[in-house]
């Protein structure tokens, strides 16, 4: 049988195929480990500077005792505080931060939600007084604090048993409103909401 000519280009080409997708392999490789490192740096760093939930459970008892005008003293490293916060239900008044009805339309859905809520909170006693005056300057604010709150709600935390976030949000937007955190705690008597 004859042999037939082999065509050297053609030779030539085939031995370096070959060698251009090792390189090719090799630098995928090399990227991939060093985005690697570095989202592994960047983790232990965050790491490094996140507080433990020791310090943070320390620095908000701090900073509620510090609203409360209370000084707190730690015992020998047993993160047991001298002033304690814990509330009678004899020390705090129940107050009325009003009724509402919010209505939304989502345009991704083509559906209306209304909801149908009656919202109080809780004040220590000692700070009533002072909470009708701030809540008598800046009752207008307040009620647009807690509308917006349920326009960004998202229909997860409407659902949710508890009703947490939400309690939190319009805790947290009262509490700024009235310049002061006179509120405690946030309930709703009722709350219902429906989707059309």
């Amino acid at each position: 049988m004859a042999e037939e000519p082999v065509d050297q280009q053609e030779l030539e080409s085939q031995e370096i195929a070959p060698k251009r997708t090792g390189r090719g392999l090799l630098r995928v490789v090399k990227a991939v480990a060093f985005v690697s490192v570095i989202v592994v740096v960047q983790i232990v760093v965050a790491s490094m500077l996140a507080p433990s939930a020791k310090d943070t459970e320390k620095l908000a008892h701090e900073i509620v005792a510090a609203s409360n005008g209370k000084a707190t003293e730690d015992h020998e490293g047993t993160g047991k505080e001298a002033a304690t916060e814990t509330t009678n239900a004899e020390d705090l008044r129940e107050v009325e931060l009003g009724s509402y009805n919010v209505t939304r339309f989502n345009p991704g859905t083509n559906t209306t939600l209304a909801i149908d809520f009656e919202v109080y909170a809780t004040v220590l006693a000692e700070d009533a007084d002072e909470f009708e005056h701030h809540f008598g300057n800046s009752k207008a604010r307040i009620r647009e604090q807690i509308t917006l709150t349920m326009h960004g709600a998202e229909a997860a935390d409407l659902t949710d048993a508890g009703l947490g976030l939400i309690k939190r949000q319009i805790l947290e937007k009262t509490n700024r409103a009235l310049g002061e955190p006179l509120l405690k705690e946030v309930l709703f008597s009722k709350f219902n909401f429906v989707e059309r």
